[in-house]
This record gives C-alpha cells, structure tokens and sequence, in this order.
C-alpha cells in the first residue's frame, strides 16, 4: 500500500532522511521509531507532502505521489498529531467533519458520518457533538483528532506521536482503543514514536531509525526484539528486550501442563493472552504457575518453568513472531 524508495531529504548540508527504502503492506501498522533527530517526522511528513523530498519517490496503491496535488493527496490521508490540532472555536462534530465538508459532502451524509465515528472511538454522540473543545479532557480531544482523520474513509493514517502528550494511564487506555479500532478498520498506518514499549504494542512492524535517517532494521516486533540487526539496535531496545518480547509472544498450547480437577486458587489467563500477561498474573498471585483459559474451559497450566524456557527462546530469536490474535488481546477500556 505505501513503499518508499531511497527516498531523501537534506536540510542545506545536513541529510534528515536518506535513502530510506520500505514498504508497509495494506492494513498494516508501521512504527518509525529512534532517537531524537533520527527522521521520523520528516519522513512521516514527506508522505502526505507537508515536507517536499530531495529525492526518492513515494507509492501509495502504485500511484507515484511525489507528482499529484499535494492538497488533494492530504484529503486522502488521515493525520492524527500528538497536539490534536482540533478548531477551538468549532463544535466537535464540526470538527470531525472538516474534512468532508472540504470535499462536498451532503449535510445528512456528513451528519451521519459524524455521528458514527464519535460512537466508533467511545464518545456518544448525543452527549459529545455539541460541545467545545475546551470542554473535553485530553485523552478525549485526542479521540476526537482519530475520529476527524478517519472523518473521509481515508486508506492510508498517518499518527504522529499521537499519544506523547497524555499521562500514561489514558495513553495506555488509548492505545489499546486504536488497537481495538485497527483491528475494525484495517488502515494502513504509519506511526510515530520515540518509544520502543509503544512501538512493539502498536506495530505490525517497526523500522528503527539512526542519526541522519538511516534505515537499521525494519521487521516485526518480535523479530526486532529476538535479532536485532545490529549493536545499535541491540542498543535501542535495551538489554531488558527478552523481557520486552514476552508482550509479543503468545502462550504456546503445545507447552502447557494438564488441567488439575478444580482451578480453585489458580490465577487465569485467557488462551489468547500474552506470556507477558501470564507473568504478570503470577507475580500479582504468588504462584509458579497459571491456568490457561478458553471461555470457561480450562486448556492446560503454564507453569514458570515453560515460561522461563520461552523467555530463554526469545532472546535467542528462536520463536515465532507476532500475531494478529495476541495485538488485539492488548484492547483496553475507554477513557
């Protein structure tokens, strides 16, 4: 859906971006992630054209965007920043609809479109339409500013560290409503963080990026964490990454003990948690072990020991990668 290729850019003598090459397949989640000055922004930024390319092209569905009009190319991309950016003197439903009032839509067929995303992204919209922006908390003016860039249907979303600003309590509540929401929609996203915990939650893959936006590994999350492709990466995501890799890497059946006869006592998890979350219950309860649950149907205990032969697994690069099932397991409540 988005590829780049060797695409540049050079502010007077100093290079921001170079020669990255990338592709983001359609309905996939991208994570740019590196340090301070790595070009992420930038890059983000060249995709719709609000920063010109020195050179290099960009393709969205095959079509070379670096030759169309760039404000008709931003009325089809979705744009989410950390700062929202929402009109202060405009209502929220006028707010959401600025997009499709730019392209003509009819009042009705905005209205509803209006209304149904306010709903999508937990703001009713009986109780959020009318009101100002100034009257909503930050964790809500940020669902607003998802809702107005998915306002037109748009297939490409591009999120600027749309959750920096928040405190962590909202922003992982946040997270796991656009997790929710991409699991619905199937953008095609390009996301940016300096985090590498948000990155490996938000992504389907993620492209770590070094001083003068050069390209260090782009794959998935688990990968990233199990292999990094170089000292500087290893480096980035920290010598805690096998850790980091329990919250990508899904409870395998197959390692699982037989169920005992009553579960009374034994923490639970769902079969479709993370080893991360079967940690986590096992820490909270105090045991060495957790029953593995499907519904109501116990499917087997994970005991500490297969999860520590996981762990060991993760950090060689041995196990899998990342599922779709374990990304959506990572829902949380609205704020």
């Amino acid at each position: 859906m988005i590829r780049l290729e060797r695409l540049t850019k050079r502010f007077g003598g100093r290079v921001a971006v170079d020669e990255l090459t990338l592709e983001v397949p359609e309905g996939e989640t991208c994570v740019l992630v590196g340090p301070s000055g790595c070009g992420k922004t930038t890059t983000m930024k060249m995709i719709n054209r609000l920063v010109e390319p020195t050179s290099g092209r960009i393709y969205i569905d095959d079509d070379d965007v670096t030759d169309v009009d760039p404000v008709k190319l931003r009325r089809r991309i979705g744009y989410v920043i950390q700062q929202v950016g929402l009109f202060p003197h405009l209502t929220i439903a006028d707010n959401v609809a600025t997009v499709p009032r730019l392209l003509g839509w009819e009042k009705d067929r905005i209205r509803s479109r209006v209304d149904e995303l306010l709903d999508l992204v937990g703001l009713d919209h009986a109780e959020f339409a009318r009101r100002y922006p100034n009257e909503l908390s930050g964790g809500q003016r940020q669902r607003v500013g998802v809702a107005r860039a998915l306002a037109a249907d748009p297939p490409v979303l591009l999120m600027d560290e749309p959750f920096g600003a928040i405190d962590p309590i909202t922003r992982t509540r946040l997270q796991g409503e656009f997790l929710r929401l991409q699991a619905e929609l199937h953008k095609t996203v390009v996301f940016v963080t300096h985090d590498i915990e948000e990155a490996v939650r938000m992504g389907d893959r993620i492209a770590i990026l070094r001083q003068g936006g050069v390209l260090e590994q782009y794959d998935t999350p688990a990968q990233v964490l199990g292999n990094p492709a170089s000292p500087f990466v290893a480096s980035f995501v920290g010598a805690d990454r096998g850790l980091k890799r329990l919250t990508v890497t899904p409870i395998d059946p197959g390692c699982l003990e037989p169920c005992p006869p009553q579960l009374d006592g034994l923490p639970t998890v769902a079969v479709s948690a993370t080893l991360k979350d079967a940690l986590a219950e096992m820490l909270q309860h105090d045991r060495a072990d957790v029953a593995v649950v499907d519904g109501e149907r116990c499917v087997g205990v994970l005991t500490l020991a297969a999860l520590h032969a996981a762990a060991r697994r993760s950090v060689d690069g041995s196990d899998g990668g990342r599922t779709s099932e374990v990304r959506q397991e990572d829902l949380g409540d609205g704020d």
